[in-house]
């Protein structure tokens, strides 16, 4: 993949570049995005921001689980969320739309965080204000990903004609991969694996974890989540879901280089790239419409320098 013209790191990887510069930046996260096949700029990325460039792309739920082996706490904690959280909101419509509200308020769980703004990420891999460490801007192409996924959810991309799914769409995934499987096997009893109340069986069947064997067939896909509020709506949240939450997709994506970009944002230049991302309403007021997020940006904007 060509890439535009910026200092190369000490990385052995192509796929990483140093953004010395707010122009360089502004050049780096907006390559690539004409699609002739439309006629308009749009890029083919999903971004995440890190506010050190040494961060792993590891899910909350492999951190959480660490060296245990006990990953049958995914689903564990995945279904007392539901319990307990019943009073706080709606019945999720499928299992996807509980993973998204569960990840969204912090449960951990095989999801990672994105955006479509290439500025969104940007300001998450600024935010802290740490000049001693470089953060950075991962940039990743879905479409390549997508292409690479198993039957089921392709079968659904083309008759939607869309390169993006949603939690619609995964559980008609989900639905028509069952049917198969129900169809493989006669005497299977018809049921419905997007119902919440058949998580478990989701997890034993599909998503479930064997401590002692090594994942195969990894892959990931990345959808949108339901606008649960309105910081789903304002980060421009895309979410990705790992097939095996033992992946750390950093690594995972060192295999496929013509997939990604890692963007180096130096230090040095965090409290700039942040005043300018203001300067455009990209801040945590915007990014997190509360009380709090109102305090933090506060904080930052009138925060005494040196």
């Amino acid at each position: 993949m060509a890439r535009p013209h910026a200092s190369m790191t000490t990385d052995n990887s192509l796929s990483t570049v140093r953004a010395e510069s707010w122009a360089e930046l502004q050049e780096l996260v907006t390559a690539e995005m004409w699609m002739p096949d439309i006629g308009r700029h749009r890029s083919p990325f999903v971004f995440r921001g890190v506010p050190s460039q040494d961060h792993t792309l590891e899910t909350s739920i492999k951190r959480f689980v660490g060296e245990s082996g006990e990953w049958k706490l995914e689903s564990l904690l995945l279904r007392n969320f539901h319990q307990y959280a019943v009073n706080e909101i709606e019945e999720p419509e499928s299992v996807w739309h509980l993973l998204s509200i569960a990840e969204h308020y912090g449960l951990p769980t095989r999801l990672l965080d994105w955006s479509f703004s290439p500025l969104v990420a940007t300001y998450f891999a600024v935010r802290d204000g740490d000049t001693a460490h470089d953060g950075a801007v991962w940039a990743v192409d879905y479409r390549q990903l997508h292409d690479t996924l198993p039957e089921h959810y392709h079968r659904v991309l083309e008759r939607t004609e869309t390169d993006m799914l949603d939690v619609h769409l995964l559980s008609n995934a989900t639905l028509e991969s069952d049917a198969e499987a129900t169809d493989a096997a006669a005497e299977a009893p018809m049921r419905d694996l997007n119902d919440v109340s058949r998580l478990d069986d989701l997890w034993s069947e599909r998503w479930g974890v064997d401590a002692a064997e090594a994942a195969d067939d990894q892959y990931v896909v990345f959808f949108r989540p339901p606008a649960i509020d309105d910081r789903i709506a304002n980060q421009s949240a895309v979410f990705s879901f790992q097939s095996d939450p033992r992946l750390a997709l950093d690594r995972w994506l060192e295999d496929r280089p013509d997939c990604y970009r890692k963007i180096v944002i130096p230090g040095e230049r965090k409290l700039e790239f942040r005043d300018k991302l203001d300067q455009m309403n990209v801040n945590h007021r915007t990014l997190f419409p509360d009380l709090e997020g109102l305090t933090t940006w506060l904080k930052q904007y009138y925060q005494p320098q040196g």
